[in-house]
C-alpha cells in the first residue's frame, strides 16, 4: 500500500550512513488511494500544516503537538475525519532504512509501505528491490 511522508529527518534527503525517523500516513483502505496516491499526499500536507499551530479541535491539537515535538513517537494514530474524509487513514512513525531506498536517499514523498493491522501497529517501508521499475526511476535523480 502507499504511504505519504508527513515529515522526516532532513538527513534522509542527502547521502549518509545512518537511518532516521519519519512520520508517514497510510490507509488500509487501498481502494481509496491505490489509483490516486496524490490524494494521500494532500492529507499529509494538511497534517504537516498543523505542526505547532494552536487548534481548538482536540484531535487536530494532538497532531499539532506530536508533529511539533519531533521527540514523541506515535504508532497508528487515526487521522481525523475532517482531514481524511470517509477513508480510514493512520499516521505513524517509522525508521527509514537507507538500504530500502533507491540510492540510499529519500527523494519522493510517496512510497510503498508494509502493514499487518491485525497483528501489529508496526509498519515498514517496502524495500526498493520490490518496487515497480517506474517508481524506482522516479526516485533516481536525473543524469
Amino acid at each position: 500500500m502507499w504511504a505519504s511522508l508527513v515529515q522526516a529527518n532532513e538527513l534522509l534527503f542527502r547521502p549518509g550512513g545512518h537511518d532516521h525517523p519519519s512520520t508517514v500516513i497510510y490507509s488500509p483502505d487501498t481502494a481509496a488511494f491505490d489509483d490516486d496516491p496524490d490524494r494521500l499526499r494532500g492529507i499529509a500536507r494538511a497534517l504537516y500544516a498543523l505542526k505547532g499551530t494552536g487548534q481548538e479541535d482536540a484531535e487536530l491539537a494532538a497532531f499539532s503537538r506530536t508533529l511539533a515535538s519531533e521527540m514523541e513517537y506515535e504508532m497508528r494514530m487515526r487521522v481525523p475525519q475532517s482531514l481524511a474524509g470517509d477513508a480510514e487513514v493512520y499516521c505513524t512513525d517509522i525508521i527509514v532504512s537507507r538500504r530500502h531506498l533507491p540510492d540510499g536517499v529519500l527523494r519522493s514523498p510517496l512510497f510503498p509501505l508494509i502493514i499487518h493491522p491485525e497483528k501489529t501497529a508496526m509498519t515498514m517501508m517496502l524495500p526498493s528491490r520490490y518496487w515497480p521499475n517506474e517508481l524506482i526511476e522516479t526516485e533516481r535523480p536525473p543524469a
